[in-house]
C-alpha cells in the first residue's frame, strides 16, 4: 500500500539518515519491552529494514520487578519475535536487589541494567547498534526533569539521538515522534502491545512530569511545548559539544599539572591569565576542572569561580570541600575539609 511523503515511516527513515544512526548492512538488536512504543519500533524497523538494509533481531530485558506481568511481558516479545522470525535475545535483571545493594532508585537500577545487557547481547551478537523507542514525549519529558533539578547545557541536552555502547552504539530512531502517533501507528495495523502499570504509578516523578505537568503545559500554555522541549535539547547539544572542547581547552591554559596533597588535589595556576577569559569560560573552566572530585551546581560553581578570581578561599562547596588559592595566586588547591561538629 502506498503511503503519502509525511508518513510516520517516513519521517523516522529520514531522522535516521539525518543523524546517521544506521547504515547498509548493520546488524541491529531492537530492544523490546512489550510496550507500545517498543511494539511501534519493531514494527517500524520491519517495514523499513529492506531500504536500511539492515538485518534486525529482538532484545528483552526482564527487570523482575512485577512477578507474573515481567514474565508475561517476555513470553510476548518473544513470540511477537517468532511470528516474525527474528532472532531473540532476552536477560532477567533484578532491578529491585541493584536498587538495594547500591542505594539507587529502582529505575536508576533499571537503566544501569538495560545499558550493561544492551552492551553484552551487542558484543555477543556483533552487533553494529541496539535500538530503543524513545519518543519526543521521552525527551520532552527529560529536559522538563533536568530543568527542574538546575541541570546545565548537559542535562538540557536531554536524549542523545546515538551514544557509545562499548564497540558499538545505542540509536533512538524515534525522538522526533509523539507517543499517540506511535499508538495511532500500532492501531492502524492491528497489532497490540502490553501495558505496564508502574507506569501510571504517580510516585515516580517522571510519571508525574508526563501524566500532570507536560499536560498542563501544553493545555494551558503552550500546544506546541514537546517540540519546543524537543528543540531546547537539540540546541543544549550543540552547545554542550562545543564546550566539551572549549571549557578543557580553558581550563588547560590557567592550571597546570595535578598533584596529590593531602586529602586532595593542587594545581599550578595562572591566576592572571584566568580572570582574562569571559565569564562563561571561567565558569565552564572551573566545572571541567573540579568536576571529577566534587559536583558542583550553580551556587557552588559561582562560590568557587569568586574564591579562585579574589584569589582567596571558599568552603562554599559541597561534601565539606575547601577550595583556596596558595602561595600569591600560584596555586590553586580543593582539599577535603574536616566534617562540622553535629549541632
Amino acid at each position: 500500500m502506498a503511503r503519502s511523503q509525511n508518513s510516520l515511516e517516513d519521517r523516522v527513515l529520514r531522522y535516521i539518515g539525518e543523524h546517521e544512526l544506521m547504515r547498509a548492512g548493520d546488524r541491529v538488536g531492537v530492544a523490546v519491552s512489550g510496550g507500545a512504543d517498543s511494539v511501534a519500533l519493531l514494527r517500524l524497523l520491519l517495514e523499513l529494514r529492506c531500504t536500511l538494509g539492515i538485518v534486525l533481531c529482538v532484545i528483552h530485558v526482564n527487570h523482575c520487578l512485577r512477578g507474573a506481568e515481567s514474565d508475561g511481558d517476555e513470553a510476548f516479545v518473544l513470540e511477537m519475535a517468532h511470528r516474525f522470525g527474528l532472532e531473540a535475545h532476552a536477560r532477567c535483571a533484578d532491578a529491585r536487589q541493584l536498587s538495594e545493594t547500591r542505594s539507587l532508585s529502582v529505575e536508576a537500577a533499571g537503566r544501569h541494567l538495560r545499558f550493561n545487557a544492551f552492551a553484552e547481547i551487542a558484543s555477543e551478537q556483533r552487533l553494529n547498534c541496539v535500538a530503543t523507542a524513545h519518543s519526543l514525549d521521552d525527551q520532552a519529558e527529560t529536559v522538563l526533569l533536568k530543568l527542574l533539578r538546575g541541570a546545565w547545557t548537559r542535562g538540557l541536552a536531554g536524549i542523545y539521538p546515538l551514544v557509545e555502547l562499548g564497540q558499538g552504539k545505542l540509536v533512538r530512531p524515534l525522538l522526533g515522534e509523539r507517543r499517540q502517533a506511535l499508538r495511532e501507528y500500532l492501531q492502524s495495523l492491528s497489532q497490540v502491545w502490553r501495558e505496564d502499570r508502574s507506569n501510571a504509578d504517580c510516585s515516580f516523578t517522571r510519571n508525574r512530569i508526563r501524566h500532570e505537568l507536560l499536560p498542563l503545559l501544553e493545555r494551558d500554555f503552550q500546544p506546541g511545548i514537546a517540540a519546543l522541549l524537543g528543540a531546547t535539547a537539540e540546541l543544549a547539544r550543540g552547545e554542550q559539544q562545543f564546550w566539551d572542547e572549549h571549557a578543557a581547552h580553558c581550563w588547560r591554559q590557567c592550571a597546570g599539572e595535578r598533584h596529590v596533597v593531602p586529602d586532595g588535589m593542587s594545581w599550578g595556576f595562572d591566576l592572571p591569565r584566568f580572570r582574562q577569559l569571559q565569564v562563561s569560560e571561567q565558569r565552564r573552566a572551573v566545572e571541567f576542572g573540579l568536576r571529577d572530585f566534587v559536583p558542583l551546581d550553580f551556587r557552588h560553581l559561582e562560590a568557587a569561580r569568586l574564591a579562585i578570581l579574589g584569589g582567596s578561599s571558599s568552603t562554599s562547596l559541597p561534601a565539606s570541600f575547601g577550595l583556596s588559592m596558595a602561595e600569591n595566586g600560584t596555586q590553586l588547591v580543593l582539599r577535603r575539609c574536616a566534617a562540622p561538629p553535629e549541632p
